[in-house]
């Protein structure tokens, strides 16, 4: 066994060990093991944050204020309201009107965050967008002033010296001579109408805005009008509205200039009015038969024509009518010499006061009416004149009064 021993050790020898510190030094250099009473104290700090956490979570919530900003996120979508988690007790209703594009598009889904104002309502507290839309419409509103860009508003009631305009949520004022070129005699034509406005006045931070369509109107018409003068000559034959009408004709707008349209160049057909034919802001097709001191103000004259453009039913109609023949005719004049008689649209003739009954009358009154019929002979028609000559007492029918 002894000689095993020694055998091992040869092969195997003992290395140097390195110089041990004595005990003592070991004793110092150990960590210290952890003392039972500062954990303790660790676990009483954890405690005491623990119970602050529990404290914390157990705060009541804010309540909402009227008025108030907030950001929440939508949990649900109803079908009247949507409810915005926005860190109150309870989510609070938001109405899907707000949440849906002018076309009724959602534009927004559950998830999503939104920012609204708080509303008070009679038990309880609701969101809106309106206030930061109204808020965000008169900063753009402010910028159209500064820079004279138009806006768009729609007309709403009419009140003392002038309209209502809603310019996407925000409240203006349109005096009634700032609608239109021309003073309307029923302003209410204009209620309910979108257009585009100028913004006038711009004060008290978006609260008083005073705007005007007849600025943008106005200014419209001098560039058509400019376009208009520079290129105008007689024989024109041009696309216009109906402005004005008037007893002795229509006033027409060619393009930034007016011109006038005499009564007797309305129709081939004989009219007591203007308006028996036409109507304000019809559109017409005109002819330019005179031009005078064009662009000089109120000395520029233009005369117009529709009857040049419609076809002439006297080269048809009265080389038809044959004298000696009897055919029925409305009455349309009385004058103190005769009476006109209408036998086709726009062809008409003359019954001299002798030829309208057998006994003497001082006035065409005391045998026919206005729009009465009669019937009359035709006595002669003169192609050349334009002229036919008539007879309501040699008419085969006439009952002698």
């Amino acid at each position: 066994m002894t000689s095993e021993k020694n055998e091992n050790d040869s092969v195997n020898p003992t290395p140097d060990l390195p110089d041990l510190p004595d005990p003592e030094t070991l004793e110092q250099a150990a960590p210290t093991p952890p003392d039972p009473y500062d954990q303790d104290q660790d676990q009483d700090l954890d405690r005491e944050e623990f119970a602050a956490m529990l404290e914390a979570a157990g705060e009541e919530p804010a309540e909402p204020r009227h008025g108030q900003a907030v950001t929440g996120t939508i949990v649900q979508i109803g079908d009247q309201d949507a409810f915005v988690d926005c860190g109150f007790r309870t989510e609070l209703p938001l109405a899907v009107t707000e949440l849906r594009d002018a076309d009724g598009k959602p534009t927004h889904a559950v998830g999503d965050a939104v920012s609204a104002h708080v509303q008070k309502t009679g038990d309880g507290f609701k969101l809106t967008m309106a206030i930061n839309v109204r808020e965000a419409g008169r900063k753009a509103l402010a910028g159209a002033y500064a820079n004279g860009t138009p806006v768009r508003g729609k007309v709403g009631e009419t009140n003392k010296g002038g309209f209502s305009i809603d310019l996407g949520g925000v409240r203006a004022f349109c005096p009634f001579s700032q609608i239109d070129v021309r003073r309307a005699d029923d302003p209410t034509v204009f209620v309910g109408h979108e257009y585009d406005f100028k913004i006038l006045e711009y004060s008290e931070d978006g609260r008083n805005i005073v705007v005007s369509r007849r600025a943008l109107v106005q200014a419209k018409r001098e560039t058509a009008a400019h376009e208009t003068r520079a290129s105008l000559k007689l024989g024109d034959v041009c696309e216009g509205s109906v402005t004005r009408l008037v007893p002795f004709g229509a006033f027409v707008d060619i393009g930034g200039v007016e011109g006038l349209v005499h009564i007797s160049q309305i129709s081939h057909q004989r009219i007591t009015h203007p308006g028996d034919v036409l109507r304000e802001g019809q559109p017409v097709k005109v002819k330019v038969l005179e031009i005078q001191n064009l662009g000089q103000g109120r000395s520029e004259r233009i005369s117009l024509s529709m009857k040049a453009l419609a076809s002439d039913p006297w080269p048809g109609t009265a080389s038809s009518l044959a004298p000696g023949t009897d055919v029925v005719g409305r009455v349309t004049r009385l004058v103190d010499f005769g009476v006109f008689v209408e036998l086709q649209p726009g062809v008409e003739g003359l019954i001299h006061i002798s030829e309208l009954a057998n006994r003497r009358i001082i006035h065409p009154r005391e045998v026919v009416n206005e729009d009465e019929e009669i019937p009359v002979r035709i006595l002669d028609v003169d192609l050349d004149r334009r002229r036919i000559s008539l007879s309501r007492r040699q008419a085969g029918d006439y009952d002698g009064d």
